[in-house]
């Protein structure tokens, strides 16, 4: 069946639902007789004022423009989330499946198929390859131009584990991890991958531009895409492609354990082969391409598992290792294995907490409360758990193009560890914070600023076997659109309203300390690369960890700083209601119930969990974690969160102002930071939620002041914090003293405060 029928079928499903009635709003009839001849004609009466059509390309003037997704208002209407209303102003009944988007997809590129002489000389002659890109396509403002809306491109995709099949919205166009009767469950996340004839070229601010442009782009080789590729007749002229997309991914994290404890001079009890094999290394149960036909090709679906972590097995025992004895390497509870000059050559967090003792028994040494030194001194063997986070690579197989278009660029494909803020991207937030935050913030918000993973500069696992990925192609993470020559107009920006979960690297974390989606290692010469081996084993060791460490992770990682016992240079960040900690209701985000104020002898104390003796490997087990209430924070929430926090900060006496001044130097900077730091965390905060403005709190704090607050606000409760005890009839609980309680309520413009009983005062911000 030709391309145009599959696009008639198409059109015949949707135009009942509201779509014909849309599109004619703009003289398109997809009911037409002749459905080719419509799509091709010019369209003299695109009316960009109707909601979703704001940002298509000023360009496009038809509703099929052969090869350019962008200037196709067909495809537009159809694969932007932000159309979602029919002519009528109600919302449309049905929409458009993966398949069917990727059906219009081809045929926009194949109505007038190129040959590859066309392609070359489309190229300017530059270097051609067939390469693999992830791709989404997105509204003006979420695009590397910021034109108009457009086809996103990376040679790199995120897909997230989980424990439920995906589900495909087909209205929002993607996928998200919420499962309705099942609060506590996580659907995978799957990524969508395509072929395409690829241009190298360098980078540059106009037509060959990478998202978020990075000092010495002009002088990086980025792949540009120029034409998809696809099965048939239509796709190149005069040819008839078969494109066959095949994936390998590896987790191999338990076998890096070994191979680096080993190099340090300690026996673990395992070499060679046995770390050669599965579960030490393995490749199944990690991801494979989607069955369903909805889906259509290309789309790489992790595989559900029951829980996020399982024991590992190996030959029918439970898998142990010889925790190496006098270690004394740790961090919090976990097993620390260090970085090689930051290098991580294995996971750097891997958990050591589950003793199998010589009768086969489990004993749990969380439950010891010597559990810290336990696990420093080592010399017992510890179950080993396996996760199913993996990285690889996608490859294209064109036979009838291998010898005209040798090169194939594998895409480098990552399985990730689930996203807490699945709706709130990396890259909006730092574009926020460059670009927003007021300059007597910005110093001292986040110790680690919120790079996304589209920022990196580094090649893909170089250590990966019998792929093609090369040390000198650093920007295998870059975001980038179809390249574009001479005048683009400026369509109109605003956020998108939808609700989905991205597959490309601007939603993703970028690498430190080791990483949330990915870390790096080093060759032996010196060349760094991307690699998922060095994250914590299994991941959910890694996620306690930089939770407590306060968003270490924005908008990926819950900031936990409030859940646990107040940290010497970790204050809260980005805080989390009293609801996604569990103080009230049942549903904190990690399964450990955040903290309570007693009072005993008449002196006040807040109650913690000791974070030496929470598990977070436990609690995957017990599928106690969630994403139903942190998975509703969108960006604009999150960026609220932050900005209040830094202004409760600022009405307690921090402002960045009094540690910071002009033409600093690096080192005094850095001093600097560290006070101000030391000093938020003197404050700890016991409450956060959005406050309601019935109630009295808030009336009487507004009448005593004379100031009424306006917009959305938040209501905190801090303490400022002295003794840490621990309770005589629960060593796996910490109590800390409370010297100073200061509740306050923030708009954003104005900080009402009470200290203690006193009197309610006002702070401008």
């Amino acid at each position: 069946m030709a391309l145009i029928d599959d696009v008639k079928q198409i059109c015949d499903r949707l135009a009942p639902h509201g779509w014909r009635e849309l599109l004619l709003q703009h003289g398109l009839d997809i009911a037409a007789e002749n459905l080719e001849r419509e799509l091709s004609k010019p369209l003299r009466n695109i009316n960009r004022r109707i909601k979703g059509f704001e940002d298509f390309a000023f360009e496009g003037l038809r509703a099929i423009e052969p090869g350019s997704p962008a200037r196709s208002l067909l495809f537009h209407a159809f694969a932007s989330p932000n159309v979602v209303m029919g002519a009528d102003g109600n919302e449309l009944t049905e929409f458009p499946t993966l398949a069917e988007l990727d059906t219009v997809e081809n045929y926009l590129y194949g109505v007038q198929a190129p040959s590859i002489v066309e392609l070359r000389v489309r190229a300017k002659y530059a270097p051609l390859a067939i390469a693999v890109f992830a791709s989404e396509y997105r509204p003006a403002a979420e695009t590397p131009h910021r034109k108009h809306a457009d086809v996103c491109f990376s040679r790199t995709g995120v897909a997230r584990v989980g424990t439920a099949e995906p589900l495909y919205n087909a209205k929002n166009r993607g996928f998200l991890p919420f499962v309705d009767d099942n609060q506590k469950a996580f659907r995978v996340i799957p990524a969508r991958y395509s072929a395409y004839i690829a241009v190298i070229r360098r980078g540059n601010q106009f037509g060959y531009r990478p998202m978020r442009f990075r000092e010495g782009d002009d002088r990086r080789l980025f792949w540009f895409p120029l034409h998809k590729l696809f099965d048939g007749t239509e796709c190149i002229r005069d040819r008839d492609l078969s494109v066959t997309l095949e994936a390998n991914h590896i987790n191999e994290k338990l076998r890096r354990i070994h191979l680096e404890l080993q190099r340090n001079g300690f026996d673990t009890g395992w070499g060679e082969p046995d770390i050669s094999n599965s579960p030490f290394v393995f490749s199944e149960g990690i991801a494979q391409w989607a069955e369903n036909p909805e889906y259509g090709t290309g789309v790489l679906v992790p595989i559900a598992h029951p829980r996020l972590v399982e024991p590992a097995e190996y030959q029918g025992n439970p898998l142990t290792f010889k925790v190496p004895e006098n270690y004394g390497m740790t961090l919090s509870s976990s097993l620390l294995i260090p970085a090689d000059n930051e290098a991580r050559h294995a996971p750097e967090y891997v958990h050591a907490r589950h003793q199998i003792l010589a009768n086969g028994d489990r004993q749990d040494l969380n439950e010891r409360p010597d559990v810290v030194q336990q696990v420093a001194n080592g010399g017992y063997n510890a179950l080993h758990y396996l996760d199913f986070t993996a990285d690889g690579a996608i490859e294209a197989l064109c036979p009838e193009l291998a010898v005209e278009l040798p090169r194939r660029v594998p895409a480098y494909s990552l399985v990730s560890a689930p996203d807490y803020f699945p709706t709130c991207d990396q890259r909006q937030l730092m574009d926020w914070w460059e670009q927003s935050v007021p300059e007597t913030l910005q110093e001292s918000i986040w110790r680690v600023p919120p790079e996304t993973l589209s920022d990196e500069r580094m090649p893909p696992n170089l250590a990966l076997q019998n792929v093609d990925f090369r040390a000198n192609d650093v920007t295998v993470t870059a975001i980038v659109s179809l390249p574009t020559e001479g005048f683009v107009r400026q369509m109109q920006l605003d956020r998108s309203g939808s609700s989905r979960q991205s597959h490309l690297t601007d939603a993703a974390a970028g690498i430190y300390a080791p990483g949330w989606d990915v870390s790096f290692d080093r060759t032996p010469d010196g060349v760094d690369y991307l690699a998922a081996y060095g994250l914590g084993s299994p991941f959910p060791e890694d996620s306690k960890l930089c939770a407590a460490l306060s968003t270490f992770w924005p908008a990926v990682s819950p900031d936990a700083a409030r859940t646990f016992e107040p940290a010497p240079s970790w204050p809260t960040v980005s805080p989390l209601t009293d609801a996604e900690i569990g103080q009230v209701g049942n549903l904190p985000w990690d399964g450990v119930v955040g903290p309570q104020l007693v009072c005993e002898n008449g002196t006040s104390f807040v109650e913690y969990s000791a974070i030496d003796y929470v598990d977070y490997v436990k609690n995957a087990l017990n599928s106690e974690f969630t994403v139903a209430l942190t998975g509703q924070v969108d960006v604009r929430e999150y960026e609220s969160r932050v900005l209040m926090m830094a202004y409760v900060y600022r009405a307690l006496g921090i402002k960045d102002e009094a540690y910071f001044r002009p033409g600093m130097s690096l080192e005094e900077q850095g001093e600097a930071f560290g006070r101000i730091i030391s000093d938020k965390a003197q404050w700890s905060v016991l409450s956060f939620r959005e406050a309601s403005r019935t109630e009295e709190e808030l009336q009487t704090a507004q009448s005593t002041t004379g100031i009424r607050l306006t917009g959305q606000i938040y209501r905190f409760e801090v303490y400022r914090h002295g003794s840490v005890s621990t309770p005589a009839d629960d060593f796996r609980k910490r109590r800390v003293e409370v010297l100073e309680r200061v509740t306050l309520f923030v708009n954003g413009l104005r900080v009402l405060l009470q200290r203690g009983d006193g009197s309610w005062q006002v702070e401008r911000v």
